[in-house]
């Protein structure tokens, strides 16, 4: 039997859902992660990005 499909938490985005939003590839979102140039948070073993840290990027981004 497959396993259910896993819900995000409501204001958390998975990597390529973020990279989206600001208009970057994934594997530079997957960057900005792993030198913590944007906040994450990790749910279940997964790294998601809360919306708000979105912005938060945006507003410091020159």
């Amino acid at each position: 039997m497959a396993s259910p499909l896993r819900q995000v938490p409501d204001g958390l985005l998975r990597a390529p859902e973020a990279a989206k939003r600001l208009g970057i590839p994934t594997k530079e979102m997957l960057r900005l992660m792993l030198y913590r140039q944007i906040r994450y948070v990790m749910v279940e073993g997964i790294a998601h990005v809360p919306v708000d840290a979105i912005e938060e990027y945006r507003a410091q981004a020159p």
